[in-house]
């Protein structure tokens, strides 16, 4: 894994532990990306850390689960 995506990873994570909450949208505007890059870096992301973070399909946002634990610490 590249350096670039592996920030991306950590931002999502982080933003998940402290606000409980990341949007694509959010991850696409603070690295300059685009949606499908951000899609692939959630895909990514999941595989990590399998059940940490559920989309709430009305609002388009991935929601800190229940069992959620920091992939990066």
């Amino acid at each position: 894994m590249n350096y670039a995506i592996e920030q991306r990873l950590r931002l999502i994570d982080f933003l998940l532990h402290h606000y409980g909450s990341v949007s694509r949208g959010e991850i696409e505007d603070y690295f300059g990306i685009g949606p499908a890059t951000a899609t692939r870096d959630f895909a990514q992301y999941a595989e990590k850390a399998p059940g940490n973070a559920l989309l709430n399909q009305s609002s388009k946002r991935y929601v800190k689960s229940d069992t959620f634990k920091r992939a990066y610490p």
